[in-house]
C-alpha cells in the first residue's frame, strides 16, 4: 500500500527537455520516477531534494556520461559503467551532460521513516546520510532495471514493485543476516569505510554502539565484535583516537585554549580531554603543542645568508588527521 509521501526537489536545468510523458510508481516507502529527456550541448542542472534518492543512468551511454559536481566542488562520473548515484537529502548537486542527445533515467525517492518502521529497525536514517557519486553496483543495476520496468508498464501489483525496492535497499545498504556475537565476525570494506566516515564526521556527538551498528544493519553485540576484528579497536576506543587526532590538528592550526578544544572534539572538559591524550599520546597536550611548534619553527629556519625564501614559498601544513588514522 503506497503512502501519502511526496518527494520534492528544487531543480534548475537548461538544456534539457522532458522527451516521453512520466511515468511513475508509489509504494510503501518509495517513489520512483522514470524519465526519458532530450540535451542540448552543454546542458545541465542543479538540484536539491528533501528526500534521499537513488538516480540511474539506464541503457547503452556510448562514450558519454553525466559530470557531477559535489557539495564539496568535487567532480564525479556517471556513465555506463558507474550509473549508479545516491545523494542524500538535502545535499545539493549539479549536473553536466557529456555527449549525450537522449538519456533515460530512474529516480528513486526514499522515505527513510517509513523504511525504517517497516523493517522493524534493520533499516535506519543514519544509513541514508553518506553520498555514494558515480559508482557500480550490478546488483542495483539489475534491480533498478526491473522498478524502471514496472514504472513502464505499470501493470503489476504494488507487492512486486515493493519486493523489488525492498531488494535493492538491502543490496545498497549492505544489510546481513543479523546474528548474535561471532568468533569469525567481520565487516566488509565498504561497511567499514561507512562507519569510520560517520564517526570521524560526528566526533563531537556520543555515539551509541546502536547507533554505529544501524549504520551496516547489525545488532549492537555483533557489530561491537565486527568492528574491534576488522580495525582493531573498540568504537569506544576509535572514536577517542579520531577526536585526539582533530585536537592536535587543531593544537597546531589554532590558537584556541584547550578547554575550547577539548569541547570542540567532544570531550567533557579540559581534565577529560587531557587524561586521554595523555594515555595515547604520552604527553599533555599543552607540552606536545609546545614541542610540536618548536619542531615546526626549527624545519622552517633558514639559515641566514646560506639561503633565500623564494616569493612563492608557503610553509607545508600539517598532515591532517584523516592521514594520521590508521585503519
Amino acid at each position: 500500500m503506497a503512502t501519502d509521501f511526496r518527494p520534492q526537489m528544487i531543480s534548475r536545468i537548461s538544456g534539457i527537455t522532458v522527451r516521453d510523458d512520466l511515468r511513475w510508481r508509489a509504494w510503501n516507502g518509495c517513489v520512483a520516477d522514470l524519465w526519458g529527456v532530450s540535451c542540448e550541448a552543454g546542458a545541465s542542472g542543479a538540484y536539491v531534494s528533501q528526500a534521499p534518492r537513488l538516480f540511474v543512468l539506464l541503457g547503452d551511454t556510448g562514450e558519454g556520461g553525466i559530470d557531477i559536481r559535489d557539495a564539496a566542488g568535487r567532480q564525479h562520473r556517471l556513465d555506463a559503467d558507474r550509473p549508479l548515484c545516491f545523494v542524500p537529502a538535502g545535499y545539493p548537486i549539479e549536473s553536466f551532460v557529456d555527449r549525450l542527445d537522449e538519456l533515460r533515467h530512474l529516480d528513486l525517492h526514499f522515505d527513510v521513516a517509513t523504511l525504517a518502521a517497516q523493517s522493524s529497525g534493520r533499516i535506519h536514517p543514519c544509513q541514508f546520510l553518506s553520498p555514494r557519486l558515480g559508482f557500480a553496483a550490478p546488483g542495483l543495476s539489475a534491480l533498478a532495471a526491473l522498478i524502471a520496468d514496472d514504472c513502464a508498464e505499470g501493470l503489476r501489483d504494488n507487492l512486486y514493485g515493493e519486493s523489488l525496492v525492498m531488494a535493492l535497499l538491502v543490496a545498497m545498504l549492505d544489510l546481513r543476516q543479523a546474528a548474535g556475537p561471532q568468533s569469525d565476525a567481520s565487516l566488509t570494506r565498504r561497511q567499514i569505510n561507512c562507519v569510520v566516515d560517520y564517526v570521524r564526521a560526528n566526533i563531537a556527538r556520543n555515539l551509541s554502539l546502536a547507533e554505529l551498528a544501524a549504520l551496516v544493519g547489525l545488532s549492537p553485540d555483533h557489530f561491537g565484535v565486527a568492528f574491534r576484528t576488522a580495525v582493531g579497536k573498540t568504537p569506544h576506543q576509535f572514536l577517542l583516537h579520531c577526536r585526539v587526532e582533530v585536537a592536535k590538528d587543531m593544537l597546531l592550526r589554532d590558537e584556541a585554549s584547550l578547554s575550547v578544544v577539548a569541547l570542540d572534539t567532544g570531550f567533557s572538559d579540559q581534565a577529560h580531554f587531557t587524561r586521554v591524550f595523555r594515555r595515547l599520546t604520552g604527553q599533555t597536550p599543552a607540552l606536545w603543542r609546545r614541542e610540536q611548534r618548536i619542531e615546526h619553527s626549527l624545519a622552517h629556519a633558514v639559515p641566514v645568508g646560506r639561503a633565500e625564501l623564494h616569493t612563492a614559498f608557503i610553509p607545508n601544513a600539517p598532515a591532517s588527521f584523516n592521514r594520521h588514522i590508521a585503519t
